[in-house]
């Protein structure tokens, strides 16, 4: 599990944004971002040959329910082709970011 502080929480004109920056995964894997009940918030699927400097950057909504008292726990997993999920390394995850951003209506 990973617990990140967001700057604060979220008011009701505001919503929550987690920006994911991956470093190489493994062929074929696919990073999966989930809260801590279990909730799905986002993915990175790879593609190709990975190299040793390769990076991926996503920004994911996140339900502002899921930060309480400025805290965001996530479980970032690594799904790969005939392995078993796992969690993933540091190398594998280069940054979580957690934004509080202007509600878009």
């Amino acid at each position: 599990m990973t617990e990140l502080v967001a700057p604060r929480d979220p008011g009701p004109n505001e919503a929550v944004r987690l920006k994911v920056v991956t470093g190489p995964l493994p062929f074929g894997a696919r990073l999966v971002v989930k809260t801590e009940q279990g909730d799905v918030i986002g993915s990175i699927v790879t593609y190709g040959v990975p190299g040793p400097n390769d990076t991926r950057s996503e920004t994911f909504p996140v339900q502002s329910r899921n930060v309480v008292n400025k805290r965001l726990r996530l479980q970032v997993l690594v799904e790969a082709p005939g392995a078993m999920t796992r969690a993933a390394t540091p190398d594998e995850i280069r940054g979580l970011d957690v934004m509080i951003v202007p509600r878009v209506p």
